[in-house]
């Protein structure tokens, strides 16, 4: 095989995730496309056996040694790691994996997977956010509000709650200590999750914004929206603190055209595949392979519906 021709290899990460088949398909005609996840178990269908490999829980102590070890044998060019509790781990190793990984700095992972702290830097730095407080120490926030968990992810935990009576419940049910939560106003509007793309210098590139129509913890029907106010919006929020990778704002357009953001999400999200599909890609804007100036075009009413796939093995 003449090397010069072969394909880049890409390394994804939580690789059971429900983007995967799609990040597959989408990218697999232009690179070597591999999944890694603790669970074998867990490969989606249309992905071939010898491009999902197992690696160990962010928690064990080899978690590095193996994740660099595997990228090393792939030939790895980039790392895109996908589940939250990677995510730090990997930024502080990142030198380690003899690729590029494409992840925000840690310190900016460290302040967004803390949902407080992430609220606490929009305000200080002047942007719109929703009222938040700790749970603890609830005196602004009338009910109903949102009441969920400092860290977490996939919706785990959160809820509406109506009353001081619902809010004891809620943290019963979820065996967590009360000190773990925020409450935050319950914002009324449109919901839009968005993938934001820097490249290497932190330029941004693509903010492709997604419009929410139906959530279970994970998007299941959504469309893209060319939505000035979100972008305007998006932008902002990086201009005060560009940084490199992609990342992903979620927040709601509310019915006087305002955006709060309630998350950010320092990694792509499982809605990345559809801003991939409508034309930004994430991956050739962070390695450079687009060298247009601006933020690149993308296909707004692009709408994503996912279903399920049954297999029956023997």
């Amino acid at each position: 095989m003449n090397y010069n021709n072969k394909k880049k290899s890409l390394l994804f990460t939580g690789g059971g995730g429900a983007g995967s088949e799609a990040l597959s398909r989408l990218l697999g005609d232009r690179f070597d496309v591999h999944f890694a996840d603790a669970d074998l178990n867990a490969k989606p269908h249309g992905i071939a056996s010898c491009n999902f490999h197992k690696i160990p829980f962010a928690n064990a102590p080899e978690f590095i040694h193996e994740l660099g070890r595997l990228c090393q044998d792939l030939g790895v060019e980039l790392l895109v790691p996908g589940v939250d509790e990677e995510l730090l781990p990997v930024a502080r190793q990142r030198e380690s994996f003899g690729c590029e990984v494409l992840l925000p700095p840690a310190d900016f992972i460290s302040i967004h997977l803390d949902k407080f702290t992430s609220n606490r830097l929009l305000v200080e730095q002047g942007l719109p956010a929703p009222l938040t407080e700790p749970m603890l120490e609830r005196k602004a926030i009338d009910f109903p509000c949102i009441a969920k968990p400092c860290h977490g992810r996939g919706s785990r935990d959160v809820a509406v709650v109506r009353s001081e009576e619902e809010m004891r419940a809620h943290v019963l049910l979820s065996r967590r200590p009360a000190a773990d939560f925020i409450v935050q106003e319950l914002l009324q509007g449109q919901e839009f999750t968005v993938m934001m793309a820097a490249d290497r210098s932190g330029l941004l590139r693509a903010v492709v914004p997604v419009k929410v129509d139906i959530k279970r913890g994970i998007t299941l029907r959504a469309e893209t929206a060319a939505d000035s106010a979100v972008i305007d919006a998006c932008c902002a929020i990086h201009a005060a603190n560009p940084v490199p990778g992609c990342y992903n704002i979620q927040l709601i357009k509310m019915e006087d055209g305002n955006c709060k953001p309630f998350e950010i999400n320092p990694r792509i999200s499982t809605t990345g595949c559809l801003a991939l599909a409508a034309g930004a890609s994430f991956v050739d804007l962070y390695l450079g392979n687009d060298t247009n100036e601006g933020l690149v075009p993308f296909a707004a009413g692009m709408r994503l519906r996912r279903s399920w796939y049954n297999e029956f093995l023997a």
